[in-house]
Formats: C-alpha cells, sequence, structure tokens
C-alpha cells in the first residue's frame, strides 16, 4: 500500500445523530447524510476541488469525508468547512414560511407599538433585495399597507420626506444596510431585519443619525465569545482591522437559514487580505436559493469533461462474513486506484489514507463483496490468469497489511 491522496473527515456525528437529523429534516441517517453531501456540493467552492470525492457512512457513526490531491490553502478552507458542520449542526436556526410569518406578526407588533397605526399609514416601506422583499410582502398584509407606500426610493409618486421603512429577512453585520443608506439620499429610516442580533441594532441606531429606530423581531446570539474563549479580545481586534469600517458590529451571529435563502458566508483571505466567498450547506431541498445554485452547477458539472469536476457522492455500508472492516473506516475509487482511510476516534489525530493499485483495489473490492478470504479467492480466479497458490499468497499478504493498520479485522 502506497499514500499520495489526501483524506479529510468533514463530519463526525458520533455525539450530533438528532442534530444531524434535525438539521436536514430528514428522518433516517442515510437520507440525512445525503442530503448534507448536496449541500456540501452545491458551492462554488467545492468545484474547485477538482476531482474530489465525497464519502459518506451512516453505520455505526455517521462520517462524512472528502478524499483528493489539495494543496494547503484547500487544506485550509476544507478545515473551515469542518468546523462550520459541527459547529452549526450543533446550533442552527432554520426559518421556513409559517416560522417568517410567526416572526412577521411580532416585527408588525413592534411597529405599531412604536409608533401608532396612524404614523405607520403615512411611512414609505421598501426592502433589501432579495429575502427582504419575501418579509415586507408579509407585513403589507399585516398592515394592511397601501399599494402606493411601498416601493423603491426615488420612484414617481413615493417622492416627499416621509420617513422610510427598509426591511431585510436579516442582518449578520449591517453591511447591506450600510450599502442601502450609502445609496439613497433619504431623509429618515427606520431599519426593520426580521432577525438581527441586539447589539446590531443598538450600534446603527448609535451611529446612523438618520436611524429612527432599528426594530427587529428576534435578537441572534453572538457565538463569538463562545467559540474563541480566551482569546476573544485578539480575535475581535483582529476582526475590526479586517473589516475596515464595512457593516456596525464585528460579532459573529448564530447561523441562520431561511426557506428562501441561506445567508452568505465570508472567510477572511489572510494573502489576498479581503474577506471572499465562503462555504454554505443548508441542503438545497430546504432553500429556494441553494436549490438553484445545486441545478446550475449540476448543469455546468454535465457540461464539462468527465472527471474534471469534484461529483461524486458515496454511501458506504460493510460487508458481512469473517472479515470486517473497521467502524472508522472509508473509501473511494480514485483513477485506476483505491483510496482507504482509517479515521481515529480523537479528532486531533490525522488520519493515514493509502491507495491500493489496480489490482489490490480489485482484492479489495472481492473481499468487501464475499466477506471471506476463500470467497474472494474465488471470485478474483474468475478473472486473473494466475496460479492459486500465488494468488492465494498476494491476497494474504494484502490482509495481513490491512490488518496491521487496523483497517481491517479477520476473525
Amino acid at each position: 500500500m502506497s499514500t499520495g491522496v489526501d483524506a479529510v473527515l468533514l463530519f463526525d456525528g458520533r455525539r450530533l445523530v438528532e442534530q444531524l437529523l434535525a438539521f436536514t429534516r430528514q428522518t433516517d441517517r442515510e437520507a440525512a447524510l445525503k442530503a448534507l453531501a448536496e449541500g456540501i456540493q452545491a458551492n462554488p467552492l467545492w468545484y474547485q476541488l477538482h476531482g474530489a470525492r465525497l464519502v459518506t457512512r451512516a453505520w455505526p457513526d455517521p462520517l462524512v469525508v472528502v478524499f483528493g490531491q489539495f494543496s494547503p490553502e484547500q487544506h485550509a478552507r476544507l478545515a473551515d468547512l469542518a468546523a462550520q458542520l459541527n459547529e452549526v449542526l450543533a446550533h442552527h436556526r432554520y426559518v421556513d414560511y409559517p416560522a417568517a410569518e410567526q416572526a412577521a406578526e411580532r416585527l408588525a407588533t413592534a411597529l405599531r407599538l412604536r409608533f401608532g397605526q396612524e404614523a405607520l399609514a403615512r411611512f414609505r416601506y421598501t426592502a433589501i433585495p432579495r429575502g427582504g422583499w419575501i418579509v415586507l410582502g408579509m407585513l403589507s398584509y399585516l398592515l394592511n399597507l397601501r399599494p402606493d407606500q411601498i416601493g423603491i426610493p426615488g420612484e414617481s409618486g413615493l417622492e416627499g420626506s416621509a420617513s422610510w421603512v427598509v426591511v431585510d429577512d436579516c442582518a449578520l453585520s449591517g453591511v447591506r444596510f450600510q450599502q442601502f443608506l450609502q445609496y439613497w439620499d433619504v431623509p429618515a429610516v427606520i431599519f426593520c431585519p426580521l432577525f438581527a442580533p441586539r447589539e446590531l441594532c443598538r450600534a446603527i441606531e448609535r451611529i446612523e443619525p438618520r436611524v429612527e429606530a432599528c426594530i427587529n423581531a428576534e435578537d441572534l446570539k453572538d457565538v463569538a465569545p463562545q467559540r474563541f474563549g480566551e482569546a476573544y479580545p485578539q480575535w475581535l481586534d483582529e476582526r475590526e482591522r479586517q473589516m475596515g469600517g464595512d457593516g456596525y458590529w464585528s460579532g459573529i451571529a448564530e447561523y441562520i437559514a431561511f426557506a428562501w435563502c441561506e445567508p452568505e458566508t465570508k472567510y477572511w483571505n489572510a494573502e489576498a487580505g479581503r474577506f471572499e466567498a465562503g462555504w454554505n450547506i443548508l441542503p438545497p431541498a430546504l432553500c429556494l436559493k441553494r436549490r438553484m445554485l445545486a441545478l446550475s452547477q449540476r448543469r455546468r458539472r454535465n457540461g464539462r469533461a468527465r472527471g474534471k469536476a469534484s461529483e461524486v457522492i458515496e454511501r458506504q455500508a460493510m460487508g458481512l462474513g469473517s472479515l470486517k472492516i473497521d467502524d472508522r473506516v472509508l473509501w473511494t475509487s480514485y483513477d485506476a486506484s483505491l483510496a482507504v482511510a482509517r479515521f481515529p476516534t480523537e479528532g486531533a489525530e490525522r488520519a493515514t489514507c493509502f491507495q491500493l493499485d489496480p489490482t489490490a483495489a480489485d482484492m479489495w473490492r472481492a473481499l468487501l463483496t464475499t466477506g471471506s478470504l476463500k470467497g474472494a479467492l474465488s471470485m478474483l480466479l474468475d478473472s486473473y490468469a494466475v496460479a492459486p497458490d500465488i494468488l492465494r499468497r498476494d491476497l494474504a499478504l494484502l490482509v495481513a497489511d490491512l490488518e496491521e493498520n487496523g483497517i481491517m479485522t479477520h476473525h
């Protein structure tokens, strides 16, 4: 056996089975892992990992692994994805349409209590594309808004000095609202993100003189202090430096996703000195935007030459018989060879990935199919013109090597 292919553990669900099912909204592990894998593949970053293979295993522990040949930068991006998966699956908030309607009702109530129905009837209303327009549509029915109250600043019939209510589905740092204020010269604004950190809302009210109020339906928690622990103060200083005045708040809001979209994530590219698009992981079946992106990626993939794109999702189970593959082993075909990796139970330990040549790969498949040395030998003799004793010896040597490396046990 030789090495040459990397194997990166993206998700170990030993203690997160229920959270995995809840995040994917599936009732069984196989379906949940398939949905999660589809969410990973519906990312432009995934298609930069040329030739990568995504492999899942449902039992006894849910595992998601990616095989490939990765640069140091790609390893760093995969480490980001692994950290994101484990954090998000443990603590996530998914807002479907009924939940969004309930939140919109709370937002409408807050606006009535703050300004009164008479003032609300004088205000103008607009939204930050595109999720904000969905929320504003709900809000327009709840507040009984007239069609002439809704539009875009500068449109005919919407001139005047009335306050503008600017609606969005969520605000995480305030960058998009900041861009709205820079683009539109409106005298008075009430910003209404459906979900936002309380600290962000207070910061907007404090910093922006044109903002009369920032009112949300529900607070999002800042997860940065818990994530970084004692290193949080240093991280916060660096984060504020990186943001360079973009947005109003430097924390990290808890993960949230909607039935229509999953907010884009960003990561800091130290080499380029800028934020770049990060990973999104919500299963496409749960999100309209992700579903359209997955469809677009699939069309792009089908238009490329075979083998150029990273497109494989494998779901693996164990064979039966006297030979048993270790519970923490996953494998995949890689070119003409086979890559096999065993993942330690301690996350700090790195897996060793072995690459089996084509002949050894055939032996592996025969062992897996039949579950015994005798069965594998019989199966291989049908394909190889070699003396049985020689084949039996080579097969036994491979099994001994696999046992020595903790990949297989022979009862």
